[in-house]
């Protein structure tokens, strides 16, 4: 059975200025189309700008080769995020620039290859660093992975989220008329010198591990081919069954987005949960949906209660994971079942 899905559906403070122009800048082997630094002006002005955005190349950055206070690049980052730090404090305009670093074993100086290090390592909050790279757990090895860096904390909102973290911070504060767009490699970003992830934008951030749907259940079908017991013929059963009585909570295994809730004649009310690295998670036969199409959910939301609506003999939570849209065996990714 396919499903289709639907497509998913602030006010900041910060101005820019209103003198906007073009500076080649030359640093090392940079190349960059700039626009004037962020500072406070009226809002019948703010609109003036928007348009006008940063250009970034990033193929004309310049390098990190290793985190070393011997490395030249490295000692002209750190520098730059010293001022931009104090520029930020004193409420003085700036420019953020940005480095490549491509995250490699040879880098003794990193002997922990993780976001976390890297960000501790160059004193940016590593939610910055998440949002400007695409990345979608704190936990995932970078090893092999060439990392935009940029010189000053803020964050880089991304206009066209691709990730659930990015889609949060997108709706509290994107605001068209406010300017202070960056374009690299052709991907559009807002910045927001003052700005830091939130406690509920960083939980879908660090949320990597899947829960149990169910809080008690029994495993009455398993993963893979049997008999139904609705048409007595033997198929490919996508999930698993775990029976409880009915009402009981069902929960979102996984922080994410609602793609579907609504009600099959084989899956009776159910609800698509679409997560990050293309993998969904279904729960079908509810009694009642407690989640709407579009909201985002924490791990461990109330999104329904358990019953038998559907092609169903009895109180239970028919449960699927998808990766890539294929049906996986929910036995490997739970933690007890």
């Amino acid at each position: 059975m396919e499903f289709w899905h639907l497509e998913k559906k602030k006010k900041n403070n910060y101005h820019i200025s209103i003198f906007t122009f073009l500076i080649l800048t030359s640093f090392t082997s940079v190349t960059v189309l700039a626009q004037a630094p962020v500072t406070s002006v009226s809002a019948e002005h703010a609109s003036m700008n928007h348009v006008h955005q940063n250009m970034i190349e990033t193929s004309l950055l310049p390098v990190i080769t290793s985190f070393s206070s011997r490395n030249k690049e490295f000692i002209q980052y750190m520098q730059n995020v010293e001022k931009s730090y104090k520029n930020i404090n004193a409420g003085r305009s700036f420019q953020p620039g940005f480095y490549l670093y491509t995250v490699t074993a040879d880098d003794t100086s990193l002997p922990v290859r993780n976001l976390v290090s890297i960000a501790a390592r160059c004193t940016i909050p590593y939610g910055e660093i998440a949002l400007l790279n695409n990345l979608t757990s704190a936990e995932e090895d970078l090893t092999g992975k060439t990392l935009l860096l940029p010189d000053a904390p803020g964050l880089f909102v991304p206009l066209n989220p691709t990730t659930s973290i990015g889609t949060l911070v997108k709706k509290r504060l994107y605001n068209p008329e406010l300017g202070n767009e960056f374009t690299i490699d052709g991907k559009n970003y807002q910045y927001f010198p003052q700005e830091r992830l939130t406690p509920t934008e960083l939980t879908f951030f660090l949320d990597t591990n899947l829960r149990m749907p169910l809080d008690n259940s029994v495993l009455t079908s398993g993963f893979g081919n049997r008999v139904s017991p609705i048409t007595g013929l033997k198929h490919q059963h996508k999930g698993i069954d775990l029976a409880a009585p009915e009402g009981t909570k069902v929960y979102a295994c996984k922080g994410g987005t609602v793609a579907i809730a609504s009600y099959d004649n084989i899956y009776g009310n159910y609800i698509i949960l679409d997560h990050e690295n293309k993998t969904q998670s279904v729960y079908a036969h509810l009694s009642a949906t407690e989640v709407k199409t579009g909201e985002e959910v924490l791990r461990g939301t109330v999104i329904g209660k358990v019953g038998s609506t559907g092609a169903s003999t009895g109180p239970h939570l028919h449960f699927e994971i998808r990766v890539n849209g294929a049906a996986q065996d929910p036995r490997r990714l739970l933690p007890a079942i």
